[in-house]
């Protein structure tokens, strides 16, 4: 279990290199409904590929500086946004799945070992799985301890269930670690359900029941646009009941024009979704009903109210 949900998730591409064309063969076959995958045979023609390879994720534009923030030139201190924008704006690109999460190496190759390649791979953004068919313990482990190589599989009979576990598991790593230091900066007002153990269990289990293969933030409460495997849009909206206690204190002096609607918000009964990077200021107090959603609760930290929106054109 990770400390909190990854900021966004899509489908990626595995790289395999194995001089065995057969199993390259087979494990297209078993793997293509669930992965895209590239496949090399050739160890030089993949280093070559492997080495000059860069990601195309935006990891450094999530954030920028506030220069016009009043301490930003005081010592020690650097005031920075997190421009959410940029996260849900990924699920635009249209090569994102182009993008190389995880290398799956055969160790016994003719002319050099899986695991000297991943040495000189070493600091590449992609995670690494070394397969291997001997027993060469010791190597292994200590590559495995020093960081070169993120998992290692034996070529056996439970070879396609451990892959296959593995892969799950290094695909959340390899996004968990592209958005982990950006969560501090999030809650810094408040916490979210990001980094609740309960709601994010909830939240891959109801992944899983709608076959969702895509989620990207959409704003500070914890909200998400997800996409589903024939790229069907729903917005996961989210508020912990300090979010709403702050929303009905940012529009207490609406209580004559949209009393019963901010009464059906504080007590859970509904929770309001404006749109992506839309405000409740940017709308008549008359046309507040139709962005009110019925509510549902899960029991974390906090209490948080959650709603799903079909086809969300907001």
């Amino acid at each position: 279990m990770f400390k909190s949900l990854p900021l966004f998730y899509f489908p990626t591409t595995i790289c395999w290199l194995d001089d065995d064309k057969l199993f390259l063969e087979a494990a297209d076959n078993l793997f293509k409904e669930k992965f895209n995958s590239i496949f090399f045979d050739n160890p030089h023609k993949a280093y070559k590929f492997l080495s000059s390879y860069e990601t195309s994720l935006p990891k450094n534009n999530f954030i920028k500086s506030l220069s016009e923030n009043d301490i930003y030139d005081k010592q020690d201190h650097y005031p920075v946004d997190i421009n959410i924008g940029k996260i849900s704006q990924l699920s635009e690109k249209p090569h994102r799945r182009d993008e190389i999460s995880i290398l799956i190496i055969d160790n016994n190759m003719p002319d050099i070992k899986g695991i000297d390649i991943c040495r000189q791979l070493s600091g590449s953004p992609y995670k690494k799985i070394l397969l291997t068919g001997e027993t060469e313990a010791n190597e292994i482990i200590n590559a495995f301890n020093q960081g070169i190589i993120d998992k290692f599989v034996s070529k056996d009979q439970d070879i396609i269930d451990n892959l296959q576990k593995c892969i799950v598991e290094l695909n959340n790593k390899f996004f968990y670690s592209q958005t982990e230091n950006l969560l501090p900066d999030i809650e810094t007002s408040k916490l979210t359900p990001l980094a609740d153990p309960i709601f994010i269990d909830f939240f891959y289990n109801w992944c899983n029941s709608n076959k969702i293969e895509e989620f990207y933030l959409i704003n500070k409460n914890g909200s998400f646009l997800v996409k589903d495997k024939n790229g069907n849009k729903t917005y996961f909206i989210v508020m912990s009941e300090k979010a709403i206690k702050d929303f009905i204190k940012l529009n207490d002096d609406a209580l004559d024009k949209a009393g019963k609607m901010l009464e059906e918000i504080s007590i859970g009964n509904k929770i309001p979704f404006f749109g992506v990077r839309k405000e409740s200021w940017e709308f008549d107090y008359a046309e507040w009903e139709k962005y009110l959603y019925p509510a549902q609760i899960i029991e974390g930290r906090e209490m948080y109210y959650w709603a799903t929106i079909q086809n969300g054109n907001n």
